[in-house]
């Protein structure tokens, strides 16, 4: 079991830099409830993130089977959802901008526990389909051939290190609370920036490739990935 390190960390640390988790915490810590609710937030991800492990191990299989014969309609499937993501990304881009900025936490002051845990498992099911880390690890897993308790413990220790940093915000908020609103403020201000310029073009990109293999699937029979 602990042969996986060296190979799982890696994975790890390239899977834990999700800008959406991070700001689905630092929105809960500004709420009524910034602790309970950010607990929240983390549980719903957590125990989504371990069940999709467990479900993608048992399927993964029959995963890898699909990718390896794919039928028509999995192609019909993948121009719809290609559509919808540059439908998406060209939106972002087209959209007009508010002229006065929303003040920061009007939203999350409204923010309870339980929708704090569908939004933590909800954000979870979204980027799920794009989580190829999490894919890569539990592939090692299952190549390293363990019984299914030391396979769940991995999976489970995986999980718990990816949610850490993200619960050290909550250290932020107990230390700092005084400046914690502005250090979140900061924070904030920089991933909408970067969310604003590089989400549309990423949704756009993988839109036209999810197009563009389908077309390539339908013209010569195969498609591009």
């Amino acid at each position: 079991m602990f042969d996986l390190l060296p190979i799982v960390l890696p994975i790890l640390i390239t899977d834990i830099i999700n800008p959406v988790l991070l700001a689905a915490v630092i929105f809960s810590l500004g709420s009524r409830k910034p602790f309970v609710n950010s607990v929240f937030i983390l549980l719903g991800w957590f125990l989504l993130y371990f069940a999709a492990g467990i479900a993608i191990a048992l399927g993964l299989d029959a995963v890898i089977e699909l990718l390896a014969n794919p039928r028509p309609i999995d192609f019909y499937i993948e121009i719809a959802i290609g559509l919808l993501l540059l439908w998406l990304g060209l939106s972002m881009i087209f959209k007009k901008k508010p002229k006065q900025k929303k003040p920061q936490y009007d939203d999350a002051a409204a923010l309870s526990p339980l929708k704090a845990f569908w939004m933590g498992a909800l954000i979870n099911i979204i980027g799920l389909p794009f989580a190829l880390p999490y894919f890569a690890v539990i592939d090692q897993i299952l190549k390293a051939d363990l019984d299914w308790v030391p396979s769940l413990t991995v999976l489970l220790i995986y999980n718990l290190l990816y949610v850490l940093p993200f619960a050290s915000l909550l250290l932020i908020r107990i230390f700092y609370r005084e400046k914690s609103d502005a250090i979140f403020s900061k924070i904030n201000s920089v991933m909408e920036r970067i969310a604003d310029v590089l989400m549309p073009f990423i949704l756009i990109g993988i839109g036209g490739f999810l197009i563009a293999d389908a077309i390539f699937f339908f013209v010569k029979g195969t498609p591009l990935f």
